[in-house]
């Protein structure tokens, strides 16, 4: 069973050819796959599917076995990977995603710069010690920013991200981000991911709180995101306006599984 592994921003996806995987078990795939001592290691899996209405699906598993709608790292590489091995011919392509169909535009340098749709907010609320602002991006979000720097830095995300992914007032669950605002065009964040746990980077995370920061004032688009593998640009008109996400999508290596 071959793959390729790419990453965006240090967040890691295997990719596997549609033909690779017939009748096998996904949700077991990904766990066995993603594990990082008995697996290849990552924080999901990719399959570039057929589609009705875009020029390709992308399927998506969470290291966990659980399928997420929305990857924005996983979608900036499955679209480099759909064009690099000719799945797909050209520089601008349509994704259906379970968060709708999106545009993503690659360009020469692997970067590319995805159409991420218009956010979508829901009443602020408190939870262990931490204000948060609940954004959708297709999936859910809870953002809490902190006075400090430091206090992102420090923070023992493994003890508070999982409390809040799992609080009943996310009953799917919810992708944790906390972040500072450095100044008005940049700001840094931390997340916990529902169904992946702590990662270096999160597209849609990205968005979420580029998006929460120009909501409260405390930035101005575009937004420059510093996540611990690395950065995204972000921008945002407003409301009912789409938010634009612009990254790398890198290789990292093939092989042949064999589990």
């Amino acid at each position: 069973m071959r793959f390729t592994k790419m990453h965006g921003a240090g967040n890691d996806f295997l990719i596997f050819d549609p033909g690779e995987v017939e009748d096998v078990d996904l949700p077991d795939l990904a766990r066995r796959a993603c594990n990082r001592h008995f697996g290849v290691g990552a924080d999901g899996i990719l399959i570039p599917a057929s589609s009705d209405v875009a020029d390709l699906k992308m399927v998506y598993f969470n290291s966990d076995g659980s399928p997420s709608e929305m990857c924005g790292n996983g979608i900036r590489c499955l679209a480099r990977y759909a064009r690099d091995f000719e799945i797909f011919d050209g520089d601008a392509l349509t994704i259906e995603t379970g968060a709708g169909v999106k545009k993503v535009v690659l360009r020469e340098d692997g970067s590319s710069r995805v159409d991420m749709g218009p956010p979508g907010f829901d009443s602020e609320v408190e939870l262990d010690g931490y204000a948060f602002l609940r954004v959708s991006m297709g999936n859910p979000h809870a953002v809490a920013f902190l006075d400090e720097e430091e206090a992102v830095e420090n923070l023992d995300l493994r003890t508070v991200g999982p409390k809040i992914e799992k609080d009943p007032h996310f009953p799917e669950k919810t992708n944790v981000e906390f972040a500072f605002a450095r100044s008005e065009r940049e700001v840094r964040m931390r997340i916990w991911e529902r169904g992946a746990g702590e990662t270096l980077a999160s597209g849609s995370g990205s968005c979420a709180v580029a998006v929460a920061a120009i909501r409260r004032g405390l930035a101005q688009s575009p937004v420059l995101v510093r996540l611990d593998g690395g950065t995204v640009e972000i921008e945002w008109a407003g409301d009912g306006a789409p938010v634009y996400m612009t990254g790398q999508a890198e290789y990292v290596c093939e092989g042949e599984l064999l589990l």
